[in-house]
């Protein structure tokens, strides 16, 4: 399947450093019978700097819950994890779309096996353009790390938009800016989401 070759050759398109503190998408929830596949591109500002990927896979749940899974690659041998997204304000007249991710992972770091929990709130807003939809979101994620030596509660805000090109039905685009508060990353990164149904393939 081509879907499964771009999936492992993207795992292995990683250079010199981890992070994996990142949000990369807004509160917006998948319609049911939905998927996404996506990729994220990451360059960091800090900590000697370097560069990460992930790719990533969304399902919806119901209205106001969706799933994901993400795998990554970069200075740490191998990198996953599983977020579950629940929104119950949802984004309606001038009130932005509120909820909370949460998450958990494990990661593999030369000799030493990382686990990671993470409680995320997430507020966006959708915005009408000309050009199409702009979904900007800002995020507080916090992370709890255990490692061998030591346990650390890792913080960081992030900020990001999504875009939805009004002409583009089969990709969306997206962007954020992580800065380091407390233990963490501070980042650049960008994102590609391709929406697909199983039935139908991909396009919206």
């Amino acid at each position: 399947m081509k879907f499964a070759k771009y999936f492992v050759f993207a795992l292995f398109l990683s250079s010199q450093a981890q992070a994996y503190l990142s949000i990369a998408e807004s509160a917006e929830v998948l319609a049911p019978g939905k998927y996404q596949l996506g990729a994220e591109p990451q360059i960091l500002t800090n900590k000697g700097g370097g560069a990460n990927f992930n790719v990533f896979l969304d399902t919806s749940i119901n209205e106001s819950t969706s799933a994901r899974i993400s795998m990554g690659a970069g200075a740490v041998d191998f990198n996953a994890f599983a977020s579950l997204k629940w929104i119950p304000i949802p984004d309606v007249d001038n009130q932005p779309a509120m909820g909370f991710r949460v998450g958990a992972g494990l990661a593999r770091d030369e000799d030493e096996n990382l686990l990671q929990l993470q409680v995320a709130p997430l507020v966006s807003k959708r915005v009408d353009t000309d050009y199409g939809l702009t979904v900007p979101y800002v995020s507080v994620p916090f992370t709890f790390l255990n490692t061998k030596e030591e346990n650390i509660v890792a913080s960081n805000i992030a900020i990001g938009t999504e875009f939805h090109y009004v002409d583009w039905n089969e990709v969306n685009l997206g962007a954020e800016l992580g800065v380091d508060l407390n233990k963490s990353y501070s980042y650049i990164s960008v994102f590609v989401t391709f929406p697909f149904e199983s039935h139908k393939g991909f396009g919206k």
